[in-house]
């Protein structure tokens, strides 16, 4: 909240943002918060949260509560039927081990890049994969309320420029 003549600050480039929100699908599952709502904060343009719930909260300001839908191409993508791999156990002799309807997170020991699949089915032979991301396909349905703004000091600055090489 704000005092006197003071003027709340909006969401923009180089400001700190504290957010309450919720996300549903359209069928009212929830997919984070609810009662109590999740809590986020983030530095506005530094690419921290996805871009399209950046820029619906752009220009508002604290105080605020706001309702909108990100669809599922500017979330986490269309469901892609390309993404669901067979792999025999000769190919991929882990997939003995693992479970039908659970999700694996996987990582690349020489990049120490992570990915999550989930186990779609498994017979004697192999597994079947599906490497899309849980929520693609899905709309999200977005209640978040913005509980603080404010200039980000210049010790945050300078914490978020990228590095820079002279050439």
């Amino acid at each position: 909240m704000t005092t006197g003549t003071e003027a709340a600050l909006e969401v923009l480039k180089d400001r700190f943002v504290v957010l309450e929100y919720t996300v549903t699908l359209e069928d009212g599952t929830v997919v984070l918060g609810g009662d109590p709502p999740a809590a986020m904060n983030f530095a506005v343009g530094y690419g921290q949260v996805l871009p399209a719930l950046e820029a619906r909260l752009l220009g508002h300001t604290q105080g605020e509560t706001l309702r909108f839908v990100i669809p599922a191409e500017e979330a986490f993508g269309t469901y892609d039927p390309r993404q669901i791999k067979r792999r025999s156990f000769d190919e991929f002799p882990q997939g003995r081990t693992l479970e039908p309807g659970k999700w694996v997170v996987a990582s690349n020991d020489g990049t120490g890049a992570r990915y999550a699949y989930f186990v779609k089915s498994k017979d004697a032979d192999g597994v079947v994969l599906d490497f899309n991301h849980p929520l693609a396909g899905k709309d999200l349905h977005y209640q978040v309320t913005i509980v603080k703004v404010r200039d980000l000091s210049a010790e945050e600055l300078v914490e978020l420029r990228p590095c820079r090489t002279e050439s």
